[in-house]
């Protein structure tokens, strides 16, 4: 028997439902993607608004047989219900009946947990279509603001997120209010029908029940192997769609995690590197060295590398006329839209994300103790001061920990700018410390540096970090000519690539007036996350129709090496940053380590390399799962030997002494 509930239950659901159906009326632009209205999701969403509504306002009157078997029927929906909104979420679904399967097994595991600790089918079902909820929309909003998916290393990363996410604006779109609409719908309807089981032991049964089902499901998961997955780990969009969003996020767990190479052997590494340091080297006077600069622009690249990109005018003149005393090429990142961190680390170890397991974040997770090979460990052994700049806040990906652990002898960031800068003279470029202050700070150390000290001064900078949404009214100052798209936020990442070509001649020109010897190379760390559409534009085709190597236009990086003496200029040279050290060291006729000696070597074979493949020496790309490379394999076996070393040798030991 169906009947209306009390007047309260039906004023609050009247009140619910008009709510929700005014936030719809009034945002009917969600609906429309790619330019096409969305008609079926919007309508849908105002009959799922009506079913909310009935389940609150309308009171029904069934047997009690009746209602414990529509309890516990809903009960047995619910990892459906989960798989339901995570499929919304996500995007197009394109995985098996098995893969769909795996993914309910493991909402069943999540069930099965919470069971075993609440005891209750009602607050079972209720929890965990809010942790498949917020699970699977976290996951679609980093998705808009970074262009990828959640994926594990972001939960370790947390805190630098944190601090950042500020800055970036959030467009609501129409997953999310149909998703929401459903889980509300959904636990309305959980709460309607639900009733406590009353038999002997009940807590005891569900406690051991519940537990068992987890168990059992954690034992099968980890004695499989993911090693040869078919997922696409590096379109991590794709892989929701081709592996659900759970399935996905355990195997990148599961491949996240640092094991020994095949045939390791640690006495081989150790020659390996004896021989590499064995190298013979030009004897360089401490007198001649010159000090080196190194600048880590913050998402600076050239977006003319994924297509035709026309604009009002150059956003990187100056870049592109330098000629004399010039390096200029192309590096091959890792990282894109976010995860700055791993392309310092490739820089600053010689290191490469390539031979690491996929979606591992090494300043997280790998960098625990002193690691003496690092760059500035090694500069520190020929006399060099070593300063990082970087204008934000040290504990962003752990580099107040990580700098001390790398060598450096002095951190300068934002938590103690003004010890070096007065506040006043302090620029911003949006919300962020211009790179014309951020450079200001590094001409600064020169200028008060000791006579005859040498400095190798590493700068992250920060002007050009996403969200690319400022309204503050100078951007943007470069417009798109040829795309048929308006493209805000690329529109305004290009006036602010040009803000960084301004300020990188004004360090050009003072440091041809410094009367010391010195090098500066700078570099991007990866591509903006600017609109998905420009991108698909610049390709002409959408994104998940790329192969892996046409995807490698997104992970192309300038870099630019001058120096004010004399140095062999050369153009368009291919490499990557684990490789940039090395170069760097070779044109300042600097001695190098064993790892700068090996890398070496490893250039001549393999001249480009990111996490997900490698440019062999004639330029053809070698997909990571097709590797044959004996001197990947060696690489991967020096970077797990120089990760997992026992013995530390003290970079800092009289360091004193030494200068």
């Amino acid at each position: 028997m169906i009947s209306f509930g009390k007047w309260p239950r039906v004023l609050f659901a009247s009140v619910l439902a008009m709510a929700l159906w005014t936030f719809i009326s009034v945002n009917t632009n969600i609906f429309s993607v790619d330019g096409k209205f969305d008609g079926f999701m919007y309508f849908t969403s105002y009959i799922l608004v009506i079913g909310v509504w009935a389940l609150v306002a309308v009171k029904i009157n069934v047997s009690d047989k009746f209602y414990k078997a529509i309890s516990i029927f809903i009960f047995a929906l619910t990892p459906f219900f989960c798989m339901q909104v995570a499929m919304i979420l996500s995007g197009a679904a394109e995985y098996s009946f098995g893969i769909y399967f795996i993914n309910i097994m493991f909402y069943v595991a999540i069930m099965a947990i919470i069971l075993a600790i609440t005891r209750s089918m009602k607050w079972t079902a209720i929890v965990t279509n809010l942790v498949a909820y917020l699970f699977n929309l976290s996951s679609f909003v980093v998705n808009i603001l970074r262009g990828t998916p959640l994926i594990p290393s972001d939960f370790l990363a947390i805190g630098t997120a944190a601090q950042v996410a500020e800055n970036y604006t959030f467009q609501l779109r129409y997953p999310i209010v149909v998703a929401t609409v459903i889980v509300v719908l959904v636990i309305t309807l959980i709460a309607k029908f639900s009733f406590k089981p009353q038999f002997k032991h009940k807590n005891l049964i569900f406690s051991l029940s519940g537990g068992a089902v987890a168990l059992a499901f954690i034992i099968t998961m980890s004695c499989i192997d993911f090693t040869n997955s078919s997922m696409d780990v590096y379109d991590q969009y794709h892989a929701n769609n081709t592996h659900g969003s759970l399935y996905s996020f355990y195997i990148n767990v599961r491949k996240m995690m640092l094991s020994k190479p095949k045939g390791y052997k640690e006495e081989d590494v150790q020659a390996l590197l004896s021989n590499a340091d064995s190298e013979e080297q030009t004897t360089v006077d401490k007198e001649e060295m010159p000090n080196i600069i190194a600048i880590m622009n913050e998402s600076f690249s050239d977006l003319n590398v994924v297509g035709d990109l026309q604009t009002s005018e150059d956003y990187m003149p100056f870049i592109r006329s330098m000629t004399k005393n010039t390096i200029k090429g192309q590096l091959l990142v890792s990282p894109f839209g976010g995860y700055t961190c791993n392309t310092e680390f490739e820089f600053l170890t010689g290191l490469s994300m390539g031979v690491l397991p996929r979606g591992s974040v090494p300043y997280l997770q790998y960098v625990s103790k002193q690691y003496p090979f690092s760059l500035p460990s090694h500069l520190d052994e020929l006399g060099y001061k070593s300063v990082a700049v970087h204008p934000y806040l040290g504990r962003c990906w752990n580099r107040q920990k990580i700098y001390e652990l790398m060598g450096f002898d002095e951190f300068i960031s934002f938590d103690n700018i003004k010890k070096y800068m007065d506040e006043d003279d302090i620029e911003y470029v949006r919300y962020y410390v211009s790179d014309r202050t951020s450079f200001k700070l590094v001409t600064d150390q020169l200028e008060n540096k000791k006579p005859g000290e040498k400095m190798f001064l590493f700068n992250v900078t920060m002007q050009n970090h996403g969200g690319y949404t400022y309204d503050g009214g100078e951007f943007p100052t470069v417009t798109i000519s040829n795309l048929q798209g308006h493209y805000k936020e690329a529109e305004q990442y290009l006036s602010l690539i040009k803000e960084s070509d301004k300020a990188f001649e004004e360090l050009v020109r003072y440091l041809k007036n410094y009367d010391e010897p010195t090098i500066v190379v700078m570099f991007g760390d990866h591509q903006p996350a600017v609109e998905q559409e420009f991108y698909e534009e610049l390709y002409g085709k959408s994104l998940s129709k790329l192969s892996t190597e046409e995807l490698q236009q997104r992970y192309k990086i300038p870099f630019v090496i001058w120096a004010n003496y004399d140095i062999e200029s050369q153009d368009d040279l291919k490499t990557s940053p684990n490789y940039l050290s090395d170069l760097l060291l070779d044109t300042a006729n600097v001695p190098k380590n064993e790892i700068e000696n090996f890398t070496s070597e490893v250039r001549n074979d393999v001249p480009q390399i990111n996490a997900m493949g490698h440019y062999d020496s004639d330029g053809n790309w070698v997909s990571r799962d097709e590797d044959t490379s004996n001197a990947l394999d060696k690489y991967e076996a020096v970077e797990y030997y120089m990760l997992t070393r026992k013995e530390n040798k003290d970079a800092k030991e009289n360091k004193d002494d030494k200068k």
